[in-house]
């Protein structure tokens, strides 16, 4: 490499492209020239600075007649500089040029670029594109989120038939309040656990998306990370603490008197209220691994006049319910607690739950704080689930429709936890002629006990009775598949009956007199679409949680009503 192409450069060219100041005429050198499907990129250097680079369709011709080459100078007649928002890093985009010197054999780097050179910024310290958490999808990447981790749980460690792992779970907020939550697995636990801590600004990049379960999500967010041992997570140096501390999940205020609307509903809530009443510590033992939970009762209030107890859990009961006992009538705003049914409704929290005492930055408190004041210590008060059954408390809760994805979370739900019920459109897949289809069961109408086979009679061991005939009555398996995912469901006598056309006395008629027709009916219940309701259970077998999920309910799919939840989707009706 002579001096001639270092003069050929022009310097400060790469900045002034980015600027789209000045920039025509500029001469820089190719590096990593490329071509793909008539499509060439580059990227151009100034001999200082470097910037990625595309050519234009226009170029076309003369770039496939080989005129450019590796290392080759080139004078820029026609440049444009494209940001393309912060998906993708900026790109200059080549619209014309001209070859001034083709024969260059190495990068070019002038003596003032050799002598400034000092120690490159690592990925934490130097400013970083990031892109807004309202911003992802899973179609989205690459991508770099900026975010301060407000919730780490403890790392689980579980068995499963790939082998013995680990998971953590952990939550994110960004600069405009959005949040997402997140799971590491074995690989980033051991690369970032001792590196992540709540209240830290974290550069996170390289990870993957996936449909949140909305049972379990706190963060209100469509989807959750998934960081496994190819994410990235770098310390932000570059951000100071008063900008920090103002990352905080925006709140969604559930008051009081609607509570019992969330019953059943999936995903958690935010309240905030007065604190009327602070019980003393308590603990219980939980029944699955007899371990034992504190827990302390708080009963709370706000100006709709409405009363809700709220269990406090763990460290929360400990920590949080000590300062609250010791303070008189403070506002609380909790982010994240769960609605269940207990005398008529209450809330409790869970692992992620948050709780802020006397929050002066957070408009409805102060309002609620007002109204306490101002004579709300005096209103008489109701307790919001005064009054309410558990048929009014059905009616106020709608199962939601949902996909199979949604439905199978990485994280199995604990045993304790209610089933979870949705409603799914899939089509069968499959379905295995040589499982167990049937059971023998009692013929009597609303007995579905098994029934054994003795001396030609069918004996029942749980009433001691004995019959003539027996009922076949279908527990089958078989997998369906949505746009999202696909699942092993479980489905008994009524539902079966459907999806077969036949009864299982049936079923059983044909596979012990003609086997392959009994084949060809299993096969002809595939590739059929249904909408099914799907409850999903968290069972313990040998010591492992599984997720059992049975199809209790399958209807034919009515398209019309399912064509019309898609268009209220899109906003058309």
């Amino acid at each position: 490499m002579g001096a001639d192409a270092i003069a050929a450069l022009t310097p400060g060219a790469v900045n002034k492209i980015r600027e789209s100041a000045g920039a025509t005429d500029v001469c820089v050198q190719v590096l990593d020239f490329k071509s793909a499907d008539e499509a060439y990129s580059a990227t151009l250097n100034d001999g200082e600075n470097t910037i990625a680079a595309k050519f234009a369709a226009t170029c076309g011709e003369k770039l496939s007649s080989g005129a450019v080459k590796e290392n080759a100078v080139l004078k820029l007649t026609d440049v444009a500089f494209e940001t393309d928002g912060v998906e993708r890093k900026p790109f200059a985009v080549i619209n014309g040029f001209e070859v001034v010197d083709a024969d260059v054999k190495e990068k070019v780097t002038t003596p003032a670029a050799k002598a400034a050179k000092t120690e490159p910024k690592t990925p934490a310290s130097a400013e970083r594109a990031a892109v807004p958490l309202a911003a992802l999808n899973p179609y989205r990447t690459p991508w770099t989120v900026k975010v301060k981790l407000t919730n780490k749980g403890n790392v689980r460690e579980y068995k499963s038939a790939r082998g013995p792992g680990k998971v953590c779970s952990v939550d994110f907020v960004d600069e405009e309040g959005t949040a997402i939550g997140a799971t590491l697995w074995r690989e980033a636990i051991e690369k970032y656990d001792s590196v992540l801590e709540v209240g830290k600004v974290y550069y996170v990049s390289k990870g993957s998306l996936k449909p949140a379960d909305k049972r379990y999500s706190t963060s209100g967010n469509d989807y959750e990370m998934n960081l496994d041992g190819k994410c990235e997570i770098d310390v932000c140096n570059d951000i100071d603490q008063s900008s920090a501390q103002k990352m905080q999940r925006a709140y969604a205020f559930v008051p009081i008197n609607k509570l019992a609307s969330k019953i059943g509903a999936r995903g958690n809530v935010d309240v905030v209220a007065v604190v009327k009443e602070v019980s003393e510590l308590s603990s219980i033992r939980r029944k699955s691994d007899n371990t034992e939970l504190n827990k302390r009762e708080v009963v709370l209030v706000d100006d709709s006049a409405k009363t809700v107890r709220l269990t406090l859990w763990n460290a929360l009961a400990v920590e949080v319910g000590e300062q609250l006992a010791s303070m008189t009538n403070p506002v609380v705003a909790i982010r994240s607690v769960r609605v269940g049914d207990y005398e008529g409704v209450s809330i409790g929290t869970v692992s992620r739950s948050d709780i802020v005492i006397d929050p002066e930055d957070v408009p409805r408190a102060v309002e609620i704080k007002k109204w306490w004041s101002e004579g709300g210590s005096s209103a008489e008060t109701t307790a919001a689930g005064e009054g309410l059954t558990s048929a009014q408390q059905g009616q106020k809760s709608e199962i939601m429709a949902s996909n199979l994805a949604e439905l199978q979370p990485e994280e199995i739900a604990p045993v304790t936890d209610k089933p979870t019920f949705a409603w799914v459109c899939a089509h069968t897949v499959m379905c295995k002629p040589d499982q167990t289809m049937y059971y023998t069961a009692t013929p009597e109408e609303g007995n579905n006990k098994k029934v054994i086979e003795s001396d030609g009679k069918w004996y029942c061991e749980a009433n001691g009775q004995t019959y003539d005939t027996c009922e076949r009555r279908y527990i089958m398996r078989f997998k369906a598949q949505d746009s999202s995912e696909g699942a092993w469901l479980n489905a008994f006598n009524e539902e079966a009956t459907k999806m077969f056309g036949m009864t299982a006395n049936e079923m059983h008629e044909l596979k012990e007199n003609d086997f392959a027709a009994y084949e060809r009916a299993v096969k002809k219940m595939t590739c059929q679409h249904w909408s099914f309701l799907v409850k999903v259970v968290t069972e313990e077998y040998q010591g492992e949680s599984k997720r059992r999920m049975t199809a209790v309910k399958c209807n034919p799919v009515n398209y019309a009503a399912e064509s019309k939840k898609l268009l209220s989707k899109m906003g058309v009706v």
